[in-house]
C-alpha cells in the first residue's frame, strides 16, 4: 500500500509530485513549440499535447524508478 505524504497539513498522494514535475515540462515545451511555430505542422495539436504530457510523465517516472523493470 502507498503511503500518503503529508505536506503542510495536507494529505497528498506519491503520483502529485511527477505529476507536477511532467506539467512544469510540458509548460516549457509548450512555450516553446509556440514560440517555434511547430504547432502548424500537426494536424490535431491538441493529440500532440497529451502525447507530449504523457512521455513526460513516463519519463519522470522513469528516472524516479516507480516503474517496474520488465525482465
Amino acid at each position: 500500500m502507498l503511503a500518503e505524504w503529508s505536506f503542510l497539513g495536507f494529505l497528498m498522494p506519491p503520483l502529485a509530485v511527477p505529476v507536477l514535475l511532467a506539467l512544469a515540462g510540458y509548460l516549457l515545451l509548450r512555450r516553446l513549440f509556440v514560440r517555434l511555430k511547430l504547432y502548424h505542422w500537426f494536424w490535431q495539436p491538441v493529440l500532440l499535447d497529451i502525447a507530449l504530457y504523457a512521455l513526460l510523465l513516463w519519463g519522470v517516472l522513469e528516472v524516479g524508478g516507480a516503474l517496474p523493470v520488465a525482465g
